[in-house]
């Protein structure tokens, strides 16, 4: 069972954070969470061997390996999974930012444009 400070630990997360406010809800309940992973793609619960983090929620994402958060509740592991979930696309949007913008510096100086 997770204590105080490790379930403030997991609610303090930027992430976290950035993902009960993309929710837009007031009151956080597990429906919201798993809503939101299901836009991008299946999502189960499991029930694993750790008795402190008994519940794990799988997200599968096509093509990509499982997004998995684990938690004492169902909440807990939802949440944990939406903030994984959060922090790669985040880190996946930054490196597409960042081709994009190699990609368009290459073009200018091609062109013999100042970058």
């Amino acid at each position: 069972m997770l204590h105080d400070r490790d379930v403030n630990a997991l609610l303090s997360r930027p992430a976290v954070v950035a993902a009960v406010l993309e929710l837009g809800v007031t009151a956080l309940q597990v429906e919201d969470v798993l809503g939101a992973l299901r836009r991008f793609g299946p999502v189960r619960i499991e029930v694993v061997a750790d008795r402190r983090r008994p519940y794990a929620c799988v997200l599968q994402i096509a093509g990509e390996d499982p997004e998995i958060g684990r938690g004492s509740s169902v909440l807990h592991a939802a949440l944990s999974c939406w903030a994984t979930t959060l922090d790669s696309f985040n880190a996946y949007a930054d490196t597409g930012v960042t081709r994009l913008e190699r990609f368009l510096a290459e073009t200018d100086e091609s062109r013999g444009e100042p970058t």
